[in-house]
């Protein structure tokens, strides 16, 4: 099992993530050079996101998925400020004091999923729909075909230990929940329009191991991601708007009853939330319904 926090540099910084406030950031100057004391502070005054103070602020209110891959490349700064910030620790759920736990407390009011989940799914489904097969060129001199050539039945396959290597390294380094669950299962239901009148259903299942004890990353995620290129790859995942594909995450924590006094024990809930994943552009990926149930003894 993976410690629950890992040092901020272990985190990965080549997951693709682009934003117009980084592409122009990047492209400035200033952000490229190592400046004098005197021209350092010229820097400062005609470009405020080099001064910390008001960089945290910008950093606070952005994706934390970009804060910590696209921003950590902008410049050395940036970087250092996003690896040694309290607030924008806070803020991509690496510090000890993240939401929910300030009271140590976990209650079902207080009980927060690491919103990084959702984020790091929708940069997968993403990345996972834009890849398209290169069709061949015609030689120099050859006359171009006059019929365009007939998609493939299925897509080429993707390696899926290379396509997944940006992941590990974020899924390692941040926890689950406010509340380490004590294991995840994962139900995936896809369902594929193949005629006007059949619809083709496939499930696929991903449970963690409950005797290895708490689960303190997101390396579940990994696994998830696995099985989705393997529907992928045998053709069983096709895009389209009348397919569907979601993925139910069920885990069982531990919590406080709203209202109880110091005395009061914790109890086994159960937390369930349906994750729908769009099979057309732009490839969203939404919470469809959550909820948090307790467990009857």
């Amino acid at each position: 099992m993976l410690s629950q926090h890992s040092s901020p540099s272990d985190v990965v910084d080549d997951i693709p993530v682009t934003t117009p406030l980084l592409n122009t950031m990047s492209s400035s100057p200033a952000l490229r050079s190592t400046p004098s004391t005197t021209t350092k502070k010229r820097n400062d005054i005609s470009n405020p996101l080099l001064i910390p103070e008001l960089l945290e602020l910008v950093l606070i209110f952005l994706p934390p998925l970009e804060v910590l891959t696209s921003c950590r490349r902008v410049c050395g700064l940036w970087r250092e400020l996003i690896d040694t910030s309290p607030i924008v620790e806070y803020s991509t759920w690496r510090a000890e004091s993240i939401p929910g736990r300030n009271g140590g407390r976990i209650t079902p009011r207080t009980y927060r999923r690491n919103p990084l989940v959702l984020e790091i799914l929708s940069n997968f489904w993403v990345r996972l729909n834009n890849i398209t097969s290169n069709p061949e060129l015609p030689g120099e001199g050859s006359p171009t075909p006059k019929k365009k050539p007939k998609k493939p039945k299925t897509p080429p396959p993707i390696d899926i230990p290379t396509f997944l290597l940006p992941y590990h390294p974020i899924c390692s380094a941040l926890i689950f929940s406010n509340s380490p669950p004590i294991d995840i299962t994962i139900r995936i239901t896809l369902q594929k329009h193949t005629t006007k009148h059949i619809i083709a259903r496939s499930y696929r299942s991903i449970s963690t191991d409950i005797g290895t004890g708490w689960i303190t990353d997101l390396a579940v995620l990994l696994n998830l991601m696995e099985e989705i290129i393997k529907l992928r790859n045998e053709g069983i995942y096709v895009e389209g708007k009348r397919n569907s594909l979601q993925a139910e995450m069920g885990c069982c924590v531990f919590l406080y009853a709203d209202g109880e006094g110091e005395g009061g024990k914790r109890r086994e809930c159960e937390v369930v939330e349906k994750v729908d994943f769009m099979c057309v552009e732009p490839w969203g990926v939404a919470i469809l319904e959550g909820r948090v149930r307790e467990v009857s003894s």
